[in-house]
Order: structure tokens, then sequence, then C-alpha cells
């Protein structure tokens, strides 16, 4: 393995894009398919490698399940810190609404579709639950970091922790109750509250306390 800053040769750079390759190649499948119904012949295939190269990189379901779900973590802290910083590009004071409906969009992406099926089937499979349940922990302190970062005025609020968490799972479970189709939900409706929620609840420091970071 390269040592961290120096150059990778031809063959780790082959090897790591072919590792992405077969990673984005099991996310594609799961989406598309479904956990349960994945196969890693089906992976293999969708990736355009042999079940041998494959093997290389991941000898076992279970290492090809972690990198799976690692890569999927880091997708995830990628696109959040991308489509938020966009929201906020240019902001004195950060941007409420820009901000919700920014990561509302994010709930609804194939990357979060993948990660909720398979922390649900995780509640019945064990091996699953080794891998997907330090990711959880792993993602909710990494995003959390993020969310200070991006939003350093905010972090400032004596509201800043209930309110984070407000959001994350109220639009988390909206999420999941579109996804499960069993009812309409009033989507503009609790958006719109929780703007106006998330507004009276950074009161404090809305307005007054200017984005100190860097754009």
């Amino acid at each position: 393995m390269a040592q961290p800053g120096a150059q990778l040769t031809w063959q780790q750079t082959k090897s790591q894009l072919t590792q992405t390759a077969i990673l984005q190649a099991a996310v594609d499948c799961f989406f598309e398919r479904g956990y349960a119904s994945t196969t890693t012949e089906h992976i293999s295939k969708r990736a355009g490698v042999s079940r041998g190269a494959m093997l290389h990189h991941f000898p076992s379901r279970f290492e090809l399940i972690s990198a799976t779900v690692s890569h999927l973590n880091q997708q995830r802290l990628e696109m959040f810190a991308q489509e938020e910083n966009a929201a906020q590009r240019g902001a004195e004071y950060t941007r409420v609404e820009e901000g919700i409906d920014a990561y509302w969009r994010q709930l609804n992406t194939p990357v979060f579709i993948v990660f909720l099926e398979l922390t649900i089937a995780a509640r019945t499979d064990e091996e699953l639950a080794q891998v997907i349940n330090p990711a959880l922990r792993s993602f909710e302190s990494a995003w959390y970091e993020a969310v200070k970062d991006i939003f350093p005025d905010l972090a400032l609020s004596d509201a800043f922790t209930r309110a984070n968490y407000l959001t994350k799972y109220l639009l988390e479970g909206m999420a999941v109750a579109r996804f499960a189709g069993k009812e309409q939900v009033p989507e503009d409706m609790i958006l719109d509250w929780l703007k106006r929620e998330l507004r009276s609840s950074f009161s404090d420091v809305l307005g007054s306390v200017r984005r100190s970071k860097e754009d």
C-alpha cells in the first residue's frame, strides 16, 4: 500500500479505480435489485470485471459489504458538504431555507435509499449488523462535525444540537414514509414548518452573527 502523500504507481492507480468501480456497482445493484436479491455475480458483471478480479480485491462477501458501506458513508458526507456549501456560498448569514431544501434533496437520492435499505436489513442479518452499526456511529459523528463546519454561525446557538437532530430525524423519517409508499406525506407543509421552526430556534444568532467560514 502506498504511503500517504506518496505518488501512486500505475498499477496502484488501476487497482484503486477497479475497487471504486466494484463498490459503485454494488451500490447500483442494491438500488436497482435490492440488497437481498443482489449476488456477487450481479456486482462483478455491473462493474465489468471477472469474479476472480473482484475476489482479488474483496475475498469475501463480508469484506465487500463492509467496503461498500464505507463507500456509501463517504459519498453521503461528500454530497452533504458539496450541496450545503453550494447553498450557502456568498451568504453573510446562514440561509436556513436553502439549507433545508438541499438536505431534503440528498435524502431522495440512491445513496440514501441504499443506506436506508441496508440499515433495515441489518435488523435480521447479524453479519450486516456488524458492519452497519459502527458505520452509523461513524457517520453520525462525522456528519455532526460537518454541520458545525458548514454552519459556523448556527453552531454558536444554544439550540444547535437540538435543532440539528430535529432536522435530521424529521426529514429522514419523512423520506422513509415516502419510500414506503403507504401514505401521502404532506412534504411541503412539513418543510415549511421546519424552516420556520429553525428560524425561531436560531433567533439568538441569525442576522446577528456572521458566517466566518470562507466560501
